[in-house]
């Protein structure tokens, strides 16, 4: 059974534009086509949908007031927003969104969206656990939903605190219950290395080495720059030959 798609977008054009991407892509189904949120409130009181492309400006009801709607529908379909735009990102996350689009659309940019969809509706078939792997992807569970990252490009650091793992992500902080040792095992091969009892991080995300004293380092996170991540002597040796440092 295909997936199923709605597009909501006041511009025609741009659902045009939209649907002509989908459609290319094998398992996706675009059952329907809106050009505002009340339209989209309308058509889903009496059908069901996997996935919903959301326009963030709209007039009538726009995507931010619509998705307020949406979250409390049971069988509630997976959010895209889509906007010109991205100082909605944040509202459009406080939301729940399962990802944001800028317009734009670009093939490569949809086709990850939708890959990630894939990847999580896998998942939601097997058995809840604080973290899994899949094709090179990571999936934190929360108590309210499953999360798709794909570790090199999502994910800054991990930071145990007070017994939790807590996930810095490029989408907010995640909190999970996981052992750090496990979440070291699961993200070995992405990239990321100790630095500290308490720390992972992404060796791409680095973004500046601060000598700090008895020759250890601090490290400034990309999107995190105001962590300080320190380097201990006892991951130091390995820190450097990883980094490429003499």
């Amino acid at each position: 059974m295909p997936y199923k798609v709605l597009i909501v977008d006041d511009e025609l054009p741009a659902r045009k534009e939209l649907r002509y991407i989908l459609e290319e892509i094998k398992e996706i189904e675009i059952v329907k086509e809106c050009a505002n949120g009340k339209e989209a409130l309308l058509f889903l009181q009496s059908n069901e949908i996997d996935l919903l492309f959301l326009d963030v400006e709209m007039p009538v009801m726009n995507g931010i007031e619509c998705a307020k709607i949406i979250m409390y529908m049971p069988n509630a379909p997976k959010i895209v927003f889509s906007t010109g735009f991205d100082q909605f990102a944040v509202n459009a996350f406080e939301l729940g969104a399962f990802d944001y689009i800028l317009k734009p659309y670009s093939d490569e940019r949809v086709q990850a969206t939708i890959e990630r969809f894939f990847d999580y509706a896998a998942l939601t078939k097997t058995p809840k656990s604080n973290i899994i792997s899949s094709k090179n992807k990571i999936t934190l569970t929360t108590s309210e939903r499953l999360l798709v990252f794909d570790p090199p490009t999502e994910i800054i650091m991990v930071k145990t605190e007070c017994g939790s793992s807590l996930f810095y992500t490029t989408r907010g902080i995640i909190k999970t219950n996981l052992l750090l040792k496990d979440a070291e095992e699961n993200l070995a091969n992405s990239g990321f290395i100790r630095t500290h009892k308490s720390f992972i991080v992404n060796s791409n995300m680095i973004r500046e080495i601060i000598p700090y004293f008895n020759d250890t380092f601090i490290l400034v996170m990309q999107h995190y720059e105001k962590e300080e991540v320190p380097v201990s002597r006892h991951f130091m040796k390995s820190f450097k030959s990883i980094i490429g440092l003499k």
